[in-house]
Formats: structure tokens, C-alpha cells, sequence
């Protein structure tokens, strides 16, 4: 609950630099299925290379880096 947007978008940015073009918060949940002490951030992230089209496998290992990364510096957890 503590953990604010601004920490998930600088951290996200900072680990991937080069193909994370945008990150769209599009929803905040606190409440009932959620411990009192945690929220929900539903986040999207648009990544692009302006040289080729990525592939599922490129994009899969970019956001498993990022869900680690999260995870490691703010013990965010995959919903």
C-alpha cells in the first residue's frame, strides 16, 4: 500500500530503456479480496522497436525482467 505509481513507472523504465515506449496505469484496486496492507496496480505496457517487428518470445522475456525487477525492489507480486 505504501508503494506509489511513480516507483513501478521509474524503476520499469529504468530496466528497460530502449524498447518500453509507454506505461499506461489504468486502474487502482484496494478492498475487498485484498489484504488491508496491499493495492492493485492494472498496469499497461506498449513496447516498440522502430527497426523490426518484436516477437511473443522478445516481449515475454522483457516483462518477465521487469515482473523480477518489481519484485526484487518493491516486492510487487504478479496478480
Amino acid at each position: 500500500k505504501n508503494i506509489n505509481y511513480k516507483q513501478i513507472e521509474e524503476i520499469a523504465l529504468k530496466q528497460e530503456k530502449n524498447l518500453l515506449k509507454k506505461i499506461n496505469l489504468f486502474d487502482v484496486y484496494e478492498g475487498k479480496n485484498l489484504a488491508k496492507d496491499k493495492k492493485s496496480y492494472a498496469i499497461n505496457f506498449i513496447f516498440a522497436d522502430n527497426n523490426k517487428t518484436l516477437t511473443d518470445k522478445q516481449v515475454d522475456k522483457i516483462m518477465n525482467k521487469l515482473i523480477t525487477s518489481l519484485t526484487q525492489k518493491l516486492g510487487a507480486k504478479l496478480r
